[in-house]
C-alpha cells in the first residue's frame, strides 16, 4: 500500500511538471500593446499613494531591495496579459495583522520582532511584480489567487508565523517546502523557464537562486523571506504546491461516489484553498466526515452544500457566543441542515471561514476588481 501511494504521488508530481511546462511553452505574444487612453483611465479609477516613512525601524527592507536589479521593482504593468489593481495589494498589506521577520540573508535565522515594513513604492511594486510575473509566466488569472495570499501574508515579503514559522509571502511550512522539492520538479521547471521568451519567466528564473533542501528547517526559514531570492522564490514555490494539490485533489474527488456531479471547477478551487492550509490528508478527512454526516440524516449532497458562505455567519456567531457549543455540535450525530463550511468550522478548520470573511471585506471596499471566491 505504501509503495502504491508513493508511486501515485510520483506520477502526480510528474504531471505537475508537465502541466507547468505546457503553460510556459505555449506562449502568447510577449509584448502586450495597451491603449494609453485605457491605461490612463485605469489610473484615474485606481489611484493609490505609497507610504512615506521616516523611522528606520520600518525602512529596514529598503536597502536590500535597492541592491536588487532595478527590473524587479519598476513597473511592468503593460507586459502582462491580466492584472489586478495595485490598490488591491495595498489594501491587503494595510489589513494584515500578523508578525514580521528580519533576515540578513537567506542563510540567516529569522528574527520575529520586526515592525510592519514601510509600504513604499519599491516595496509594494516588488511584491506586485513577483505575483503577476508568476501569473503571467504560467498563464494564470491573478484574480483566482488574490484572496489566499491576502489571508496568508497580506502580500508582505517578510510575514512570519511566530508559532509554526510559516514564512514569506506564501507562508511556507517545512512540509510544504519538502513537498515542492520532491522529484526535482523545481529545477526541472526552472530550467525550462530559461528557454521561455516571456520576460516574466526570465525574471523568475534569474532571481530565485539555488535552493538547499535543508532550508526547510526553522533555523533556515529565511530562505523563503530574504531578498533578492524572494518574493519570487516564495511565489514560484506556492504555485508548484498549488498545482500539485489541484491534480491530486481532482483524482481524489473522482473516487468519492457521493460527490459525482457535485464538484464544479469553482468548488474544486475552494477545496484546493483548504488543502493548502490543512494538507491533502486533512482535507480528505474533513470531506469524508462531512459525507458521513450527510448519510446519517439521509441527505443527498448537492453543489449548494459546498457554498463557503452558506450559513457561515450564523455558525460563527453561535461558536463565538458559547464556546461549549463546539463540543456539542462536534459530538452531535444528526444535524440535518449543515453545509460543508459549517462542518469544517465546527471541526476546527476555520480557514474556509477566513476565506469567506476576506471575500466579503474585499468586495465591500473594492468591489470585484481584486478577485473573489
Amino acid at each position: 500500500m505504501a509503495l502504491g501511494k508513493a508511486k501515485s504521488r510520483q506520477i502526480a508530481m510528474s504531471m505537475v511538471s508537465i502541466f507547468l511546462l505546457h503553460c510556459v511553452h505555449h506562449q502568447v505574444p510577449t509584448t502586450v500593446t495597451r491603449d494609453p487612453a485605457a491605461l490612463d483611465a485605469d489610473n484615474k479609477v485606481q489611484r493609490y499613494a505609497f507610504e512615506q516613512c521616516t523611522s528606520e525601524s520600518r525602512l529596514y527592507l529598503e536597502d536590500q531591495i535597492l541592491r536588487m536589479p532595478e527590473v524587479y521593482y519598476r513597473s511592468h504593468q503593460n507586459e502582462w496579459t491580466q492584472r489586478i489593481p495595485m490598490s488591491c495589494f495595498q489594501f491587503a498589506q494595510k489589513n494584515y495583522g500578523g508578525a514580521f521577520a528580519q533576515c540578513a540573508d537567506e542563510d540567516a535565522k529569522p528574527t520575529t520582532n520586526a515592525r510592519r515594513p514601510c509600504m513604499t513604492e519599491i516595496y509594494v511594486t516588488l511584491a506586485y511584480n513577483a505575483y503577476h510575473d508568476v501569473m503571467d509566466c504560467f498563464s494564470l488569472d491573478p484574480k483566482d489567487y488574490f484572496l489566499q495570499i491576502m489571508i496568508e501574508s497580506g502580500f508582505h515579503i517578510n510575514a512570519i508565523n511566530r508559532t509554526g514559522f510559516d514564512a514569506g509571502m506564501a507562508q511556507f511550512t517545512a512540509n510544504g517546502i519538502k513537498k515542492v522539492l520532491e522529484n526535482n520538479q523545481v529545477q526541472r521547471v526552472r530550467n525550462h523557464l530559461f528557454s521561455s521568451s516571456r520576460p516574466s519567466c526570465s525574471r523568475i528564473s534569474s532571481i530565485m537562486g539555488d535552493f538547499d533542501i535543508e532550508s526547510h528547517a526553522v533555523k533556515n526559514r529565511c530562505a523563503m523571506i530574504a531578498t533578492p531570492q524572494n518574493p519570487y522564490r516564495s511565489m514560484f514555490f506556492y504555485f508548484l504546491h498549488r498545482m500539485s494539490d489541484q491534480i491530486v485533489l481532482s483524482d481524489m474527488l473522482s473516487e468519492i461516489s457521493d460527490l459525482n456531479g457535485v464538484m464544479s471547477e469553482r468548488l474544486k478551487k475552494h477545496l484546493t484553498y483548504l488543502a493548502y492550509n490543512r494538507g491533502l490528508t486533512g482535507t480528505k478527512r474533513i470531506l469524508k466526515g462531512y459525507i458521513e454526516s450527510r448519510r446519517v440524516v439521509g441527505h443527498q449532497i448537492v453543489p449548494e452544500d459546498f457554498d463557503l458562505e452558506k450559513n457561515l455567519s450564523a455558525i460563527k456567531k453561535i461558536l463565538r457566543m458559547d464556546s461549549d457549543k463546539r463540543d456539542q455540535l462536534r459530538s452531535a450525530k444528526r444535524i440535518k441542515n449543515l453545509s460543508f463550511a459549517e462542518y469544517a468550522v465546527i471541526h476546527g478548520a476555520t480557514y474556509v471561514s477566513d476565506m469567506a470573511a476576506a471575500n466579503q471585506m474585499v468586495r465591500r471596499y473594492l468591489g470585484d476588481q481584486c478577485g473573489g471566491l
